[in-house]
């Protein structure tokens, strides 16, 4: 063994094993349960708490990856840049993509630069500059829907990518109502009323996922708060990509849920709807497995759930299997007994013999042979050890009374030659 070391040194260079170990070390220094978290623009989350939760609870690293310019969580994960990202439960499915959980509520906030004065849902957007921020698709949703009530084609809308505050009219923001963070907020501009059409049933057909909201008088201390709003709502899920761990997506999950106390105390508005009571039909993603195994952790095991019927079948199987042994033993019981019946016949006949009626007799014996062989082709006897000996006794019982017969003949014989 030492011989073939020293020969392997000699044939591998240091400089190789160098560039192999420069290769490999760099996947070996990379943290194995770190998260990527795409960070939109307008949301306030400091890594440092919420990586102190998790370093407390679990192996994982939560990193933040600030959003690229006009990028959605979805590109973000499509991309492969995050492993997760929120985004509004009105985004269609996306191949590839799963659900974690919903978070928190995103609130429509709707600001018109005080340039153009009052506006209603109603106006014409005709012309006029809309920054949708975060690149919602949410956000764009609903402006393609007001601007088809108004018959305005795609091509008449202005969406711009970047606000610019000379030329932007509105602002479209998709966001929980969080007092606390107004980075969403321009100087000039003012949120405004959506009017009855929010609040009518209808909204739920027109814009899948979304309901009717309020933003409650004084919430905000920015210019058209001063009364309540009314607008838009849609829950916002926590998506990760299919392939990610399904043990790192059950740690996150386990965290998430059991510790949201801490993490309400970091960012309340971001986890404020996380529990494990909502129902995964009513997400426009499948949830993901990790997600999914812990939701169904106090749920019973197939085994268990099937007891019942389980136990059902086993105690049916064995009344089955006793009722066949008993039949079984019942019909060999009364094959036996067809047997005996056949001794007692042949042992009476055998009896029966007076020195001069024999020949009847083995007459008799014949067709009593005959009906046992028949009755075991009808299968009403076994071919069984007790059969043979009713066949032995046969066989003796027709020559005793065979040989009785010949030595009766012999002694007739001998008298008749006598003088």
């Amino acid at each position: 063994m030492s011989k073939v070391l020293a020969a392997w040194r000699r044939t591998v260079s240091p400089g190789w094993v160098t560039a192999v170990m420069v290769l490999l070390l760099p996947g070996c220094g990379q943290q194995q349960d770190a998260l990527r978290f795409h960070a939109q623009t307008f949301q306030e989350l400091e890594q440092a708490p919420l990586q102190e939760i998790f370093a407390q609870q679990t192996d994982l690293e939560l990193q933040l990856v600030p959003a690229l310019p006009g990028e959605s969580g979805i590109d973000a994960l499509i991309d492969g840049r995050a492993d997760l990202a929120l985004v509004n439960n009105s985004r269609s499915f996306h191949k590839g993509l799963r659900a974690v959980m919903p978070v928190y509520e995103s609130v429509l906030h709707v600001l018109v630069s005080e340039q153009l004065g009052r506006f209603e849902l109603t106006d014409s957007l005709r012309g006029m500059d809309i920054y949708i921020a975060n690149g919602s698709q949410a956000g764009r949703t609903v402006v393609e829907l007001m601007a088809s009530r108004q018959g305005l084609a795609e091509s008449d809308l202005v969406l711009v990518s970047e606000f610019d505050p000379q030329t932007t009219d509105l602002i479209i923001y998709f966001g929980p109502i969080n007092p606390a963070n107004v980075r969403w907020y321009q100087a000039g501009y003012s949120l405004v009323d959506l009017g009855e059409a929010t609040s009518s049933g209808g909204v739920e057909y027109l814009l899948p996922r979304m309901r009717s909201a309020i933003i409650p008088a004084r919430t905000y201390d920015v210019p058209g708060n001063a009364e309540t709003l009314r607008t838009l709502g849609v829950m916002t899920l926590l998506l990760t990509r299919k392939e990610v761990s399904e043990q790192k997506i059950y740690d996150l999950t386990e965290t998430l849920i059991e510790q949201k106390p801490r993490f309400m105390s970091v960012a309340p508005s971001i986890f404020s709807a996380v529990n494990d009571s909502f129902l995964p039909l009513e997400l426009n993603f499948p949830l993901h497995s990790g997600a999914r195994r812990y939701l169904q952790r106090d749920e019973p095991t197939k085994l268990e759930r099937y007891a019942e019927l389980i136990n059902l079948l086993v105690y049916l199987a064995i009344l089955i299997v006793t009722g066949s042994v008993a039949a079984y033993r019942w019909r060999a019981h009364l094959k036996r007994d067809r047997i005996d019946g056949f001794y007692m016949r042949t042992l009476a006949l055998r009896k029966q013999g007076n020195g001069e009626n024999e020949g009847e007799l083995i007459e008799a014996l014949n067709q009593l042979e005959e009906e046992a062989f028949q009755s075991l082709i009808n299968d009403k006897l076994a071919a069984d050890e007790s059969f043979r000996i009713f066949i032995e006794l046969l066989s003796r019982s027709k020559q005793e009374l065979a040989s009785t017969v010949t030595a009766q003949r012999r002694v007739r014989s001998d008298s008749d030659r006598s003088p």
